[in-house]
Protein backbone atom coordinates (compact mmCIF):
# COMPACT_ATOMS: atom_id res chain seq x y z
CA UNK A 1 0.00 0.00 0.00
CA UNK A 2 2.81 2.41 0.92
CA UNK A 3 4.59 1.54 -2.32
CA UNK A 4 1.43 2.30 -4.31
CA UNK A 5 1.01 5.63 -2.57
CA UNK A 6 4.64 6.47 -3.28
CA UNK A 7 4.17 5.71 -6.98
CA UNK A 8 1.01 7.87 -7.13
CA UNK A 9 2.83 10.71 -5.39
CA UNK A 10 5.78 10.56 -7.80
CA UNK A 11 3.45 10.46 -10.81
CA UNK A 12 1.54 13.45 -9.45
CA UNK A 13 4.75 15.45 -9.05
CA UNK A 14 5.88 14.52 -12.56
CA UNK A 15 2.53 15.55 -14.05
CA UNK A 16 2.65 18.87 -12.19
CA UNK A 17 6.15 19.52 -13.52
CA UNK A 18 5.04 18.68 -17.05
CA UNK A 19 2.08 21.02 -16.72
CA UNK A 20 4.33 23.81 -15.47
CA UNK A 21 6.84 23.35 -18.27
CA UNK A 22 4.12 23.09 -20.91
CA UNK A 23 2.43 26.26 -19.70
CA UNK A 24 5.64 28.25 -19.71
CA UNK A 25 6.95 26.98 -23.06
CA UNK A 26 3.89 28.12 -25.02
CA UNK A 27 5.15 30.97 -27.21
CA UNK A 28 3.43 34.24 -26.41
CA UNK A 29 3.67 37.17 -28.81
CA UNK A 30 3.22 40.79 -27.74
CA UNK A 31 2.27 43.57 -30.16
CA UNK A 32 2.21 47.29 -29.40
CA UNK A 33 0.14 49.40 -31.80
CA UNK A 34 0.41 46.65 -34.40
CA UNK A 35 4.19 46.14 -34.12
CA UNK A 36 5.66 43.06 -32.46
CA UNK A 37 7.67 43.81 -29.32
CA UNK A 38 11.12 42.19 -29.29
CA UNK A 39 12.27 40.50 -26.10
CA UNK A 40 16.04 39.89 -26.24
CA UNK A 41 16.11 37.41 -23.35
CA UNK A 42 13.14 36.97 -20.98
CA UNK A 43 10.01 35.92 -22.89
CA UNK A 44 6.34 36.41 -21.94
CA UNK A 45 4.52 33.25 -20.89
CA UNK A 46 1.27 31.77 -19.58
CA UNK A 47 1.74 30.30 -16.10
CA UNK A 48 0.05 27.29 -14.49
CA UNK A 49 -2.81 29.49 -13.23
CA UNK A 50 -3.52 30.57 -16.82
CA UNK A 51 -2.21 34.08 -16.21
CA UNK A 52 -0.34 35.81 -19.03
CA UNK A 53 2.77 37.54 -17.68
CA UNK A 54 4.99 39.90 -19.64
CA UNK A 55 8.41 41.45 -18.88
CA UNK A 56 7.49 44.93 -17.75
CA UNK A 57 10.78 46.60 -18.72
CA UNK A 58 10.60 45.90 -22.44
CA UNK A 59 6.91 46.78 -22.74
CA UNK A 60 7.38 50.00 -20.75
CA UNK A 61 10.45 51.07 -22.68
CA UNK A 62 8.67 50.34 -25.97
CA UNK A 63 6.08 52.90 -24.84
CA UNK A 64 8.74 55.49 -24.08
CA UNK A 65 8.85 55.02 -20.31
CA UNK A 66 11.97 55.00 -18.14
CA UNK A 67 12.45 51.90 -15.98
CA UNK A 68 14.68 51.59 -12.89
CA UNK A 69 15.28 48.74 -10.46
CA UNK A 70 15.81 49.09 -6.69
CA UNK A 71 17.60 45.90 -5.76
CA UNK A 72 17.42 46.32 -1.95
CA UNK A 73 13.61 46.36 -1.94
CA UNK A 74 13.08 44.35 -5.18
CA UNK A 75 11.06 47.26 -6.53
CA UNK A 76 10.64 48.32 -10.16
CA UNK A 77 10.10 52.06 -10.75
CA UNK A 78 8.47 53.19 -14.01
CA UNK A 79 8.28 56.84 -15.02
CA UNK A 80 6.17 57.91 -17.99
CA UNK A 81 5.26 61.53 -18.58
CA UNK A 82 3.99 62.80 -15.20
CA UNK A 83 3.27 59.33 -13.77
CA UNK A 84 5.55 57.43 -11.40
CA UNK A 85 4.70 53.77 -10.78
CA UNK A 86 6.33 51.69 -8.05
CA UNK A 87 5.85 47.94 -7.80
CA UNK A 88 7.51 45.54 -5.35
CA UNK A 89 7.85 41.91 -6.43
CA UNK A 90 5.29 39.54 -4.92
CA UNK A 91 2.93 42.24 -3.70
CA UNK A 92 -0.78 42.43 -4.72
CA UNK A 93 -0.59 46.21 -5.02
CA UNK A 94 1.35 48.94 -6.81
CA UNK A 95 1.61 52.68 -6.26
CA UNK A 96 0.67 55.22 -8.90
CA UNK A 97 1.89 58.70 -7.93
CA UNK A 98 1.75 57.59 -4.31
CA UNK A 99 -1.78 56.17 -4.55
CA UNK A 100 -2.19 52.45 -3.88
CA UNK A 101 -3.88 50.28 -6.51
CA UNK A 102 -4.63 46.65 -5.63
CA UNK A 103 -4.71 43.62 -7.95
CA UNK A 104 -6.11 40.10 -7.75
CA UNK A 105 -2.72 38.71 -8.81
CA UNK A 106 0.92 39.69 -8.50
CA UNK A 107 4.15 39.96 -10.43
CA UNK A 108 7.15 37.67 -10.16
CA UNK A 109 10.90 37.79 -10.66
CA UNK A 110 12.02 35.23 -13.26
CA UNK A 111 15.39 35.01 -15.00
CA UNK A 112 16.32 38.34 -13.35
CA UNK A 113 13.35 40.05 -15.03
CA UNK A 114 10.15 41.46 -13.54
CA UNK A 115 7.02 39.88 -15.02
CA UNK A 116 3.58 41.39 -14.41
CA UNK A 117 0.01 40.33 -15.36
CA UNK A 118 -1.81 41.96 -18.26
CA UNK A 119 -4.10 43.91 -15.92
CA UNK A 120 -1.05 45.75 -14.56
CA UNK A 121 -0.20 46.92 -18.08
CA UNK A 122 -3.76 48.03 -18.77
CA UNK A 123 -4.38 49.96 -15.55
CA UNK A 124 -0.97 51.33 -14.64
CA UNK A 125 0.17 52.30 -18.13
CA UNK A 126 -3.33 53.33 -19.25
CA UNK A 127 -3.46 51.01 -22.27
CA UNK A 128 -6.08 48.93 -23.99
CA UNK A 129 -5.00 45.29 -23.69
CA UNK A 130 -6.56 42.30 -25.46
CA UNK A 131 -5.65 38.62 -25.55
CA UNK A 132 -5.95 36.43 -28.64
CA UNK A 133 -6.13 32.89 -27.29
CA UNK A 134 -5.84 31.31 -30.74
CA UNK A 135 -2.54 32.96 -31.65
CA UNK A 136 -1.38 33.43 -28.03
CA UNK A 137 -0.91 37.13 -28.67
CA UNK A 138 -1.05 40.04 -26.25
CA UNK A 139 -2.40 43.04 -28.17
CA UNK A 140 -1.52 46.37 -26.55
CA UNK A 141 -2.79 49.70 -27.81
CA UNK A 142 -1.03 52.71 -26.33
CA UNK A 143 -3.18 55.56 -25.01
CA UNK A 144 -1.95 58.06 -27.60
CA UNK A 145 -2.56 61.75 -27.07
CA UNK A 146 -4.46 62.74 -23.95
CA UNK A 147 -7.89 64.17 -24.80
CA UNK A 148 -10.31 66.26 -22.77
CA UNK A 149 -13.20 63.82 -22.83
CA UNK A 150 -12.24 60.21 -23.59
CA UNK A 151 -15.11 57.91 -24.47
CA UNK A 152 -16.23 56.55 -21.05
CA UNK A 153 -16.10 52.78 -20.57
CA UNK A 154 -18.83 51.86 -18.12
CA UNK A 155 -19.50 48.49 -16.49
CA UNK A 156 -22.59 47.56 -14.46
CA UNK A 157 -21.60 44.92 -11.90
CA UNK A 158 -23.82 42.43 -10.08
CA UNK A 159 -23.11 40.49 -6.86
CA UNK A 160 -21.64 37.01 -7.06
CA UNK A 161 -22.67 36.10 -3.52
CA UNK A 162 -25.84 36.56 -1.50
CA UNK A 163 -23.67 37.97 1.28
CA UNK A 164 -23.05 40.98 -0.96
CA UNK A 165 -25.88 43.38 -0.07
CA UNK A 166 -25.58 45.39 -3.28
CA UNK A 167 -28.13 45.13 -6.10
CA UNK A 168 -25.65 46.55 -8.63
CA UNK A 169 -22.88 49.10 -8.90
CA UNK A 170 -21.47 51.11 -11.79
CA UNK A 171 -17.77 51.69 -12.46
CA UNK A 172 -15.86 53.89 -14.86
CA UNK A 173 -13.22 51.45 -16.09
CA UNK A 174 -11.02 53.93 -17.98
CA UNK A 175 -10.80 56.62 -15.31
CA UNK A 176 -7.04 56.82 -15.90
CA UNK A 177 -7.65 58.07 -19.45
CA UNK A 178 -9.50 61.06 -18.02
CA UNK A 179 -6.85 61.64 -15.37
CA UNK A 180 -4.09 61.88 -17.99
CA UNK A 181 -5.64 65.06 -19.36
CA UNK A 182 -6.82 66.71 -16.14
CA UNK A 183 -6.50 65.45 -12.54
CA UNK A 184 -9.82 66.99 -11.55
CA UNK A 185 -12.83 65.23 -13.05
CA UNK A 186 -16.11 64.46 -11.32
CA UNK A 187 -18.85 62.08 -12.44
CA UNK A 188 -22.60 61.89 -11.92
CA UNK A 189 -25.17 59.26 -12.85
CA UNK A 190 -28.88 60.01 -13.20
CA UNK A 191 -31.38 57.23 -13.89
CA UNK A 192 -33.90 57.98 -16.61
CA UNK A 193 -35.56 54.56 -16.21
CA UNK A 194 -36.47 53.73 -13.54
CA UNK A 195 -36.22 57.19 -11.99
CA UNK A 196 -37.01 55.71 -8.56
CA UNK A 197 -33.34 54.76 -8.18
CA UNK A 198 -32.31 58.43 -8.03
CA UNK A 199 -33.33 58.90 -4.39
CA UNK A 200 -33.36 56.48 -1.48
CA UNK A 201 -33.97 56.33 2.25
CA UNK A 202 -31.84 54.45 4.73
CA UNK A 203 -32.42 53.47 8.35
CA UNK A 204 -29.45 54.77 10.34
CA UNK A 205 -30.46 53.53 13.76
CA UNK A 206 -32.25 54.81 16.80
CA UNK A 207 -30.45 58.15 16.97
CA UNK A 208 -30.55 59.30 13.34
CA UNK A 209 -33.55 57.28 12.16
CA UNK A 210 -34.48 57.28 8.48
CA UNK A 211 -32.40 59.58 6.27
CA UNK A 212 -33.08 60.52 2.64
CA UNK A 213 -30.28 60.76 0.05
CA UNK A 214 -29.92 61.85 -3.55
CA UNK A 215 -27.78 59.67 -5.81
CA UNK A 216 -27.56 62.30 -8.58
CA UNK A 217 -24.54 64.13 -7.20
CA UNK A 218 -21.08 64.61 -8.69
CA UNK A 219 -18.33 62.43 -7.22
CA UNK A 220 -14.55 62.43 -7.76
CA UNK A 221 -12.91 59.10 -8.53
CA UNK A 222 -9.44 57.70 -7.96
CA UNK A 223 -7.35 55.01 -9.63
CA UNK A 224 -8.06 52.85 -6.58
CA UNK A 225 -11.79 53.50 -6.32
CA UNK A 226 -13.58 53.90 -9.64
CA UNK A 227 -17.17 53.18 -8.53
CA UNK A 228 -19.45 56.07 -9.44
CA UNK A 229 -22.62 54.73 -7.86
CA UNK A 230 -23.90 51.74 -5.88
CA UNK A 231 -27.49 50.58 -5.27
CA UNK A 232 -28.29 48.22 -2.42
CA UNK A 233 -30.84 45.41 -2.30
CA UNK A 234 -32.38 46.85 0.88
CA UNK A 235 -32.27 50.65 0.55
CA UNK A 236 -32.67 51.04 -3.20
CA UNK A 237 -35.37 53.75 -3.22
CA UNK A 238 -37.62 55.68 -0.84
CA UNK A 239 -40.18 54.03 1.44
CA UNK A 240 -43.01 55.73 -0.47
CA UNK A 241 -41.72 54.42 -3.81
CA UNK A 242 -41.46 50.84 -2.54
CA UNK A 243 -45.26 50.62 -2.46
CA UNK A 244 -45.38 50.70 -6.27
CA UNK A 245 -41.79 50.15 -7.43
CA UNK A 246 -40.29 46.65 -7.21
CA UNK A 247 -37.24 46.02 -9.45
CA UNK A 248 -37.38 42.75 -11.40
CA UNK A 249 -34.84 40.65 -13.23
CA UNK A 250 -34.85 41.67 -16.91
CA UNK A 251 -36.04 45.25 -16.35
CA UNK A 252 -34.55 47.90 -18.61
CA UNK A 253 -31.99 50.11 -16.87
CA UNK A 254 -31.31 53.47 -18.53
CA UNK A 255 -29.04 56.15 -17.12
CA UNK A 256 -27.16 59.29 -18.08
CA UNK A 257 -23.52 59.87 -17.16
CA UNK A 258 -22.43 63.50 -16.80
CA UNK A 259 -18.69 64.18 -16.77
CA UNK A 260 -17.47 67.45 -15.26
CA UNK A 261 -13.96 68.54 -16.24
CA UNK A 262 -13.12 70.91 -13.42
CA UNK A 263 -9.94 72.17 -15.07
CA UNK A 264 -12.12 74.08 -17.56
CA UNK A 265 -15.58 73.71 -15.96
CA UNK A 266 -16.85 71.85 -19.05
CA UNK A 267 -19.35 68.99 -19.02
CA UNK A 268 -20.29 66.15 -21.38
CA UNK A 269 -23.25 63.77 -21.20
CA UNK A 270 -23.46 60.13 -22.24
CA UNK A 271 -26.38 57.68 -22.17
CA UNK A 272 -26.31 53.96 -21.40
CA UNK A 273 -28.82 51.11 -21.45
CA UNK A 274 -28.49 47.86 -19.48
CA UNK A 275 -30.70 44.89 -18.72
CA UNK A 276 -31.07 44.62 -14.96
CA UNK A 277 -29.99 41.34 -13.39
CA UNK A 278 -31.19 40.22 -9.97
CA UNK A 279 -29.36 37.02 -9.04
CA UNK A 280 -30.48 37.40 -5.42
CA UNK A 281 -33.76 38.58 -3.86
CA UNK A 282 -34.35 42.06 -2.52
CA UNK A 283 -33.86 42.51 1.22
CA UNK A 284 -36.94 43.36 3.25
CA UNK A 285 -36.47 46.08 5.86
CA UNK A 286 -38.77 46.60 8.81
CA UNK A 287 -39.84 50.19 9.43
Amino acid sequence: MKKLLSIILVLGIMMSMCTFVSAETDKVTVTLDGEEVTFPDAQPFVDVRDRTLVPIRFVSEAMGAKVDWENDTRTVVIQKDEDIIRYTIGQPMAYLNGEMLTFDSYGILKDSRTFVPLRFIAEMLCCDVDWNDVTKTVIIKSPGEAVKFPEPKITVHYPESQDDKRMFWITLDNYREFQRNCPYYEFKIEFTNPVEFNTYEQDEGAINGWQKYDRTNFYPLTATYNTILSVGRAFYTTRANKATFVPKDGDKLEFKLTVLRKCSNETREYTFTETLKLPYPLIEVEE
